[in-house]
């Protein structure tokens, strides 16, 4: 169907010059009839009746084809159209729907840009008295998604916050869960900044109460707490007389929350050290509980000599309420083979999605969106997985696919389109590789180049070829040749690269950017794995890597105390700190997995990156972002750099 539409689109882009526009006039589409025939035939038949028409109401029919696209689910076509029309030659009844359109089909289709010009365009300002009451509301709804979905978090707070004047009692409850997205979206020091200095008491209570949120994030009981005596102190606030739905399960997690893990872990072997670094920032968060709070008891089991499954009945057996493990995907891959877990599994790894080979059991019937709370842990089915895994599995890992598909985001959100990857040659490399790749083509983006390196010795070969410096130097050598005499020269790089995917380690990617500079592409800017920075380099080592910028994990510059521990008495080299964090976020993660399963939209704002839960029960971490500056690492704030 995406060809035939194509087909048809590009055939009226070259033969129609859209005019200027009164309203669209009653075409067969609007009979019962037409609506029988297939959406290409639709869409033909009003665009042929655009060619046909007088040039003033040819519009009118792009219009409602192009409306018809996007009530079709099909916004990249919608977008295709819409950019055949001039909005200044629109009367201002078309135009208003040009710009509905336009910023739904811009917005639905990753085109944050087009769509912010399009809702921001001066002329809806001058039209705005002019608009009716539901026109000016939906217009400031679809501002603040445009806002929100670019990182300007801020401006959308402050466009909901007015709109929240236009709306009923149940849009506004809707206004106030988005308005509690991009509070907890914001950085720490603009939260604050909201917290103790706005002029807008509503939007200073929800701040505060969004900081509140946060400081506490580690600890269920003390957060509770907090909250309620938020309440206390801000009792007609909105938010205080209807919490966030993430705020209103405090109270049952913090009751149903497991009296007993099971850890399991191998104490020998290959991933014994791992294993050990997973360890040692999973109890330093436990230990960083007050005394007074409620700790679970944690039992350890080793995982080296025994089966998996014999390890976990084990554990069940001996009372576990939830098991934090396995580490290795053989493991992992195990249980997931058992048609049911009677106890919760949050594994620290990932595995594939499995093709089935035969009929499972039935599962419980309640999905996700049915389950309540107040349900026992064990008895709450993951989610609706179609069979992929047992019930009960969640898995979370430290997947170089979530930073690959996080820096597609980033660098669509800068504005690039195209790209360049310099890269190992080595089968995780091609992972995240392939991860980039598939959201980057989700996004529009494209790769013109694609080069993998080897070892030290071959970083120049690699750049130099896929800069296609050599073509360069190639037509200096033929143009010499014909005019029989030396001249100035200075090869010139390629100029269809707008930034470049780097994967490297610190020491590689010391060498790799002197080297990009040499070739003439040290004006590129570089987005970097977090592979490039393992938190413990000095600054006069990295002077070479000023600029780069990097997506990388919070531990590596928190201030809290279990991190503190961990850096002081952990003997795990620098390439196992990554392994802290995640074994910190996993203390933190198995009591909040209720709220994760119930609300997808919560986010944990974690020691390894931002946490949410994907439908098939994986952990998906979106990590945070980082420059490098004379030679220091440096966080950079949430404006920008997060969808």
């Amino acid at each position: 169907m995406g060809t035939t539409i194509f087909r048809i689109i590009a055939a009226f882009a070259l033969s129609l010059l859209v005019a200027c526009s009164g309203p669209a006039p009653k075409t067969d589409s609007d009979s019962g009839g037409s609506a029988q025939g297939s959406l290409e035939n639709r869409v033909g038949a009003l665009l042929t009746q655009a060619r046909q028409a007088p040039a003033p109401e040819r519009p009118g029919y792009v219009l409602e084809a192009a409306e018809l696209l996007l009530s079709e689910q099909q916004p990249d076509w919608a977008y295709n159209l819409l950019q055949s029309l001039d909005p200044s030659r629109l009367p201002d009844p078309s135009y208003l729907r040009y710009v509905d359109a336009m910023s739904l089909a811009a917005l639905s289709s990753s085109h944050y840009a087009r769509a912010h010009d399009t809702v921001f365009a001066k002329r809806l300002d001058a039209l705005w008295s002019q608009l009716s009451f539901d026109q000016q509301s939906a217009l400031l709804e679809r501002r603040a998604q445009i806002e929100s979905l670019q990182g300007d978090y801020q401006q959308s707070l402050a466009t909901r916050m007015q709109l929240g004047q236009y709306l009923s009692r149940d849009q506004l409850q809707l206004n106030n869960e988005a308005i509690w997205q991009d509070l907890v979206s914001l950085d720490s020091e603009d939260l604050q900044t909201l917290a103790e200095q706005s002029d807008d008491k509503d939007l200073q209570g929800w701040a505060q109460l969004a900081q509140i949120s946060r400081d506490n994030t580690t600890n269920l009981k003390r957060q509770l707490e907090r909250v309620e005596l938020w309440q206390m102190q801000w009792p007609g606030h909105p938010a205080s007389l209807e919490l966030p739905s993430d705020l209103q399960l405090l109270n049952q997690l913090v009751r149903q929350q497991p009296r007993k893990i099971a850890l399991l872990l191998p104490q020998t072997g290959r991933l014994a050290g791992a294993a050990s670094a997973v360890r040692d920032g999973f109890l330093a968060s436990y230990f960083e509980l007050p005394e007074e709070d409620f700790r679970p008891e944690i039992v350890q089991y080793d995982t080296a000599s025994t089966e998996i499954n014999t390890v976990y009945d084990q554990a069940v057996q001996d009372g576990a309420q939830i098991v934090i493990g396995p580490l290795s995907k053989d493991n992992v891959e195990a249980l997931a083979q058992r048609p049911m877990l009677s106890v919760p599994v949050l594994a620290l790894n990932y595995i594939e999605v499995r093709a089935e080979t035969e009929e499972r059991p039935a599962t419980p019937a309640n999905t996700a969106a049915q389950l309540s709370v107040s349900l026992p842990l064990r008895e709450q089915p993951l989610s609706e997985q179609s069979g992929a895994f047992a019930p009960q599995l969640y898995q979370f890992g430290l997947s170089p696919e979530d930073e690959a598909r996080s820096i597609a985001r980033y660098a669509h959100l800068q504005g690039y389109r195209r790209a360049m990857i310099i890269a190992p040659d080595v089968d995780w490399a091609e992972r995240s590789i392939n991860a980039f790749a598939e959201q980057w083509d989700e996004l529009g983006g494209s790769i013109v180049a694609d080069s993998r390196y080897i070892g030290a010795g071959d970083y120049s070969d690699v750049i130099k070829q896929a800069l296609l410096i050599g073509q360069s130097e190639d037509r200096h050598r033929q143009l010499r040749q014909i005019i029989y005499t030396n001249c100035e020269f200075e090869p010139r790089r390629r100029k269809d690269v707008e930034v470049i995917l780097m994967i490297a380690n610190p020491s590689q990617a010391r060498q790799i950017k002197p080297t990009l500079a040499f070739h003439y592409a040290g004006d590129l800017p570089v987005l970097a794995t977090s592979q490039i920075y393992d938190g413990h380099t000095e600054g006069s080592e990295n002077r070479d890597l000023s600029g780069i910028r990097f997506n990388t994990l919070p531990w590596f510059f928190a201030a809290t105390g279990d991190a503190q521990a961990v850096r002081q008495h952990s003997q795990a080299p620098a390439s196992y700190s990554r392994l802290h964090a995640m074994g910190a976020d996993a203390f933190h993660l198995y009591a909040r997995l209720p709220q994760l399963q119930q609300l997808p939209q919560t986010r944990l704002l974690g020691a390894t990156g931002s946490l949410t839960l994907s439908p098939e029960g994986k952990i998906v971490r979106d990590p945070i972002w980082a420059e490098f500056d004379d030679g220091q690492a440096v966080p950079l704030r949430a404006r920008n750099t997060q969808l």
